[in-house]
């Protein structure tokens, strides 16, 4: 009998000898000692006396199996492979078959181990995940439903996930490796073409409006709400009308804790109870897991007024008999929100942080940061790409069409090659994959960021930029990590353009904002009106508080300001080309003699003279910050000396060099 030619599943009884003759040329194609061989022929025969008289194809078989030797349990694992044996999904789980994935390859399993190997090095899993998944599922479910791989149905699936979590809560054991290779399972079965369908979580999966309101307690209430929510999603988004369902439940919570009587729309009144509802709005608080509170942010509840305002007032407008018939809620009743500025990543920080980006391992958390920093998009914008969103124009260069995103509408952005480079390797690591189905129409979709047959998460974005954070070392006062968001690399991009001085309305068109209001608050960020004014006020600050040695009279031979101007008591700083006096209430200058200390600065041969007389003046800088006391100063003046007399050095050093050469000449 040839080990490789499937066998089909029948029941077997102690003494089948024409059992043991195969299980002895399988035994014979091990790579194993003449002893070892032996050990499992007596092995085979051990269990199949005590298999005697069982079906070996119902669960109950299982209890023969326990408490059997290795040499007994390696012809189970024969018996599995070759269709003989299917002793139940409780079995399977409480056994680790480790060599179920190692001796597949002699079975009739082979062709259906080899195609999904294949299959998920091509979606880039890794060597130890492939075989999890071999030996956690894909073994396990064909061994247990007695079907080849093309078979499988997502029920047969489903009936794995059900038996797993059904084996944790009977055990006490954690299931999550086991759902979690499940999921890797379901999506390469989905891009081999055996399902029809990709894996979906928990959170994804979709619920009907009336399931989202079949909290709200009141009857004739949960129906009017129903039927408001069934015509919002006919025109809005479905995030946007779920956003509803959330705050039309959390009303009704609050009215039948507070109102019970309010048991149909039309009896609510502006005093009695929306008055109170909002006073318990502003000061409500969410709990956490760990049995704390926080409080409800000021957006949050804003959103859960114009929620309720927009429901009541719709249905009055639609004329409905339920409907108040009045004005409840008004724009005055809305939390006032803060405005604050652009959140953006200030210069040092971002050098550090994008030097940390660049060095992530993984390429779908690296790029993508790259892409975010240099675009500008929206983090659900990038996830949205597909594979054909870049666009060639012809003398115009290289352009990226945006998807629809937060505000329903697309654009495109002019890119440079660094970029377009970012584009090309993702797609190399991507590779070629079956389209995914978009999340609302169902249609095929080619989208860019897709790692291992599944699209990226919002949160594995987030997770490398919380990575790349704390690589750069960058923390807050209280020394912990920065909280950096994606959208602060939005903020960023826009702060560097305006600087750069890109007007409001091509921000506006790079941004995707649809009014001038939202690219303002950039505009504001670092408003030029502002700095010029500022400029001019500190101009007369300077023409009203003269430094008072530049009223001194300067000598003769100098040219300077003699030694009284030394007598002032400021911070000083002795320049080049003059000198400045800071108030001491006003900490020194950081700006000061930058250029000297700058490594590319390098004097002019004929400074010489000036410099010596500028070291002169900083000596005398030296004396006078020790008599004051002033050791910051001290030092900085040191410092400034120390450089002045390098250059005074390398000065003489070219002027010798240039004597020798003109000597030898």
């Amino acid at each position: 009998m040839n080990p490789a030619e499937a066998v089909t599943p029948k029941h077997s009884h102690p003494g089948d000898e024409e059992l043991l003759q195969a299980y002895a040329e399988y035994v014979g194609l091990l790579p194993l000692a003449d002893r070892s061989r032996r050990n499992r022929r007596l092995g085979a025969r051990r269990l199949l006396k005590r298999l005697n008289g069982l079906d070996w194809q119902d669960a109950s078989v299982a209890d023969a199996l326990s408490g059997i030797d290795r040499d007994a349990g390696c012809f189970v694992t024969y018996l599995l492979l070759f269709g003989y044996l299917r002793p139940g999904y409780p079995y399977l789980f409480s056994r680790r078959l480790i060599a179920l994935v190692r001796e597949s390859a002699l079975s009739p399993l082979a062709a259906d181990v080899a195609a999904v190997r294949a299959a998920a090095e091509q979606l880039g899993f890794s060597e130890s995940h492939i075989d999890a998944m071999l030996s956690m599922v894909i073994l396990r479910v064909l061994i247990q439903t007695g079907k080849k791989l093309r078979s499988v149905t997502r029920a047969d699936l489903q009936e794995f996930r059900s038996a797993a979590e059904a084996w944790g809560k009977t055990t006490q054991r954690a299931v999550d490796h086991w759902t979690e290779s499940l999921h890797a399972v379901e999506n390469v079965l989905y891009h081999m073409g055996v399902l029809d369908q990709p894996a979906t979580f928990g959170l994804t999966r979709k619920r009907t409006w009336a399931e989202r309101l079949a909290a709200v307690p009141q009857d004739d209430i949960r129906a009017s709400m129903l039927r408001y929510v069934e015509l919002a999603a006919a025109r809005r988004r479905p995030a946007t009308v779920r956003g509803y369902c959330v705050s039309l439940v959390l009303f009704t919570h609050y009215l039948a804790e507070h109102a019970p009587e309010v048991q149909r729309i039309s009896d609510l009144r502006r005093t009695e109870h929306i008055e109170p509802w909002l006073v318990w709005n502003a000061v409500r608080q969410r709990p956490l897991p760990d049995g704390r509170s926080k409080p409800v942010s000021v957006d949050y509840r804003k959103g859960n007024v114009l929620d309720i305002k927009l429901f009541l007032d719709t249905i009055t407008e639609w004329g409905w008999e339920e409907s108040p018939g009045r004005p409840l809620l008004f724009n005055s009743d809305l939390p006032k929100l803060d405005h604050p500025l652009p959140r953006y990543i200030p210069r040092d920080q971002e050098v550090q942080l994008m030097a940390a980006i660049r060095a992530l391992p993984d390429p779908f958390q690296r790029y993508p940061l790259e892409i975010l920093r240099a675009t500008g998009m929206r983090i659900g914008e990038l996830l949205n790409l597909e594979l054909n969103c870049l666009h060639e124009v012809p003398r115009q260069g290289t352009w990226l069409k945006v998807p629809m995103g937060k505000l329903h509408s697309e654009r495109m952005l002019p890119v440079n090659d660094e970029t377009v480079a970012f584009f090309d390797a993702i797609v190399e690591q991507r590779g070629s994959i079956r389209p995914l189905p978009h999340p609302e129409t169902g249609h095929p979709t080619d989208y860019l960021l897709v790692r291992r047959g599944r699209r990226i998460s919002p949160d594995y974005i987030r997770e490398g930029l919380t990575k790349a954070v704390r690589a750069a070392g960058l923390v807050d006062a209280k020394g912990k990590p920065l909280a950096i968001t994606p959208h602060q690399l939005r903020h960023t991009f826009a702060t560097t353009l305006i600087n750069g001085g890109v007007t409001v309305q091509a921000l506006m068109r790079l941004l995707g904002h649809v009014s001038a209001e939202m690219s303002l608050r950039y505009g504001h960020l670092f408003d030029t009106t502002v700095r010029q004014q500022y400029e001019e006020a500190l101009a007369q600050m300077k023409q009203r508080y003269a430094p008072a040695m530049m009223a001194l009279p300067a000598t003769r031979a100098a040219q300077a300001p003699d030694e009284r101007w030394i007598e002032a008591p400021r911070l000083k700083t002795r320049l080049a080309h003059g000198y400045c006096q800071i108030d001491t209430m006003h900490a020194p200058c950081p700006q000061a003699n930058v250029c000297e200390r700058c490594p590319a600065f390098t004097p002019l041969p004929e400074a010489r003279e000036a410099i010596q007389q500028q070291l002169g003046d900083v000596k005398l800088l030296v004396r006078d910050a020790q008599a004051r006391g002033w050791p910051g100063e001290v030092e900085r003046h040191r410092d400034l000396a120390e450089r002045l007399q390098h250059f005074l050095n390398e000065t003489s050093q070219r002027e010798l060099t240039a004597r020798k050469r003109s000597t030898r000449a």
